[in-house]
């Protein structure tokens, strides 16, 4: 009896050693294999998404401005309307017998600040926050019944283009590039287009430079404007940043295929915001030599790879800049 129950104990034994490997083999099965092969490889489906980005600031008007002085004094006669267009040399007014023109084109203005010296072009990247705090900005009538010589008559703007100016943090402004494009609304839902050309790091902010080519009726006549501007508006496919990577120096994506294997797809970002990016749908155009190649792209409801890297050994991510 004894040695049967031995001998029953060892069979059991094996039988539970048998089933204990059979589990580990299906264990295996289900997951590491899948995983080398990448069958239980996560992914997400993307869909349209739209980033918008402003910022509501005070800016600063940067111009070309050219102030005309009285050489007597005398009484007045004025021959122009402030805010219209005049051209050079057209006359704009007269004290006595003396006549003033305009020796410029530009925007006629019957108001000075003081500072038309220092909102210049040439001098922007001396002008500080600090520096612009501590002025009197507001802008004084020029003009009146008598004037004395010496006295400020009028301004010319030239409104062929100008600058606007104003600080952001860092993180707020970390949506701005140079050369890119934005759109400001100004007061009365003016909308212009400007280029930024400069961004200018001053202690712990940062100065943001427009530069815009468009009308605005009232650009000669205020310093500053209260201003929405508009850095990111754009509508396209949400997909993360981990999974862009770049294959040939293109930045795509992976896609799954119905067979379960995933193709690389190009890619066009259009902006970058947190973990997330906003690229071109169905298709985009590029320039290959002199003649404009259309891409074939993601589309709606593709699934896409989430971890980019994971398929694409070595490869390198799309450069992230915001």
């Amino acid at each position: 009896m004894e040695k049967d129950r031995k001998a029953y104990q060892k069979k059991l034994l094996i039988r539970c050693a048998l089933w204990f490997l059979a589990v580990l083999i299906v264990f295996s099965i289900a997951y590491f294999i899948p995983k080398v092969s990448g069958a239980l490889k996560s992914t997400y489906v993307v869909h349209y998404d739209n980033v918008f980005v402003s910022d509501k600031v005070e800016a600063y008007l940067v111009r070309s401005e050219n102030v005309v002085y009285a050489e007597r004094s005398g009484k007045p006669k004025y021959l122009a309307d402030e805010g219209v267009h005049v051209r050079a040399p057209e006359e704009v007014m007269s004290v006595g017998r003396r006549s003033y023109t305009a020796d410029t084109p530009g925007i006629l203005s019957y108001s000075v600040d003081g500072y038309e010296t220092y909102f210049i072009k040439d001098n922007i990247q001396n002008i500080t926050r600090k520096d612009v705090d501590d002025m009197e900005l507001e802008p004084r009538k020029t003009k009146q019944q008598e004037v004395k010589r010496g006295d400020p008559l009028f301004k010319i703007v030239d409104d062929k283009e100008w600058y606007m100016i104003f600080w952001l943090s860092p993180k707020d402004s970390k949506h701005y590039s140079e050369g890119a494009f934005v759109d400001v609304i100004l007061e009365e839902e003016t909308e212009i287009r400007a280029r930024i050309v400069n961004i200018y790091a001053q202690g712990d902010e940062n100065m943001v430079v427009l530069k815009t080519f468009d009308y605005y009726p009232d650009m000669a006549k205020s310093r500053t404007v209260d201003v929405e501007v508009v850095a990111v508006d754009e509508t396209g496919l949400l997909v993360e940043q981990s999974s862009i990577v770049t294959v040939d120096g293109n930045p795509g994506v992976y896609v799954k295929q119905l067979s379960g294997d995933y193709k690389f797809v190009r890619v066009k970002v259009l902006t970058l915001v947190d973990e997330n990016a906003i690229v071109a749908s169905d298709t985009f155009n590029e320039m290959n030599g002199e003649l404009m190649e259309q891409i074939t792209t993601i589309k709606l409801y593709d699934e896409v790879l989430k971890n980019g890297k994971s398929m694409n050994k070595g490869g390198e991510e799309v450069e992230q800049n915001s």
